[in-house]
C-alpha cells in the first residue's frame, strides 16, 4: 500500500501544479486582453491547451491506480488507506478539485466576457454602417474574403 500510496500522491500533486500554472497562464490571458495584445493572447491559450492536456493525462492516471474506482469514488478508494495518508491524499484530491472548479470559472469567466464585446462591437459596426453589413475590409480598404477571420480595432474607432 506504501507504494500506492506514493503514487497517488505525486499524481495529486503534479495534477494541483500543473492547475496553478494554468491558473497563472490564464492571468497573462486575462492581461492579454485588457492591453489588447492579441500576439500574447494566442501563445497563451497555446499554452494553456498544453496544460489542459497534461492534466487529462494526469487525471487517467490516477484512475489508474484506482482500478474500478471512477472519480467520483476517490474516497473510496483512500478509505483503503491508514488515517494519516487518507487525510493527506484526501487533502490533495479536494485541493485539486478545487483548483480545477477556480480555473474553470475563471475561463468561463474570460470567454463571456469575450463573448460580450463582440457583441457590443457587432453591434456597433452594424449600426454605423449597415451598408457594410457582413462584409470584411482589409487594410486597403478593399473587401475581403470573409474566410479569413475576425477583425481587430484599436482604440481610435
Amino acid at each position: 500500500m506504501a507504494v500506492e500510496f506514493a503514487r497517488c500522491e505525486a499524481v495529486l500533486n503534479a495534477e494541483l501544479m500543473a492547475l496553478a500554472e494554468a491558473g497563472e497562464v490564464q492571468a497573462l490571458v486575462s492581461e492579454a486582453v485588457k492591453r489588447r495584445d492579441w500576439v500574447d493572447f494566442d501563445a497563451s491559450i497555446g499554452v494553456i491547451n498544453r496544460i489542459g492536456a497534461r492534466v487529462e493525462e494526469l487525471e487517467k492516471e490516477r484512475l489508474a491506480l484506482m482500478p474500478g474506482v471512477t472519480g467520483s469514488g476517490f474516497y473510496q478508494f483512500a478509505g483503503l488507506f491508514p488515517d494519516n495518508e487518507r487525510r493527506i491524499l484526501c487533502g490533495l484530491y479536494r485541493q485539486v478539485k478545487m483548483e480545477a472548479a477556480r480555473t474553470r470559472f475563471e475561463a468561463e469567466a474570460l470567454a463571456s466576457y469575450l463573448g460580450e464585446a463582440h457583441a457590443i462591437v457587432s453591434g456597433m459596426i452594424e449600426a454605423a454602417f449597415p451598408e457594410k453589413r457582413g462584409k470584411i475590409y482589409g487594410r486597403s480598404g478593399m473587401e475581403q474574403n470573409a474566410k479569413l477571420g475576425g477583425i481587430v480595432l484599436d482604440r481610435r474607432f
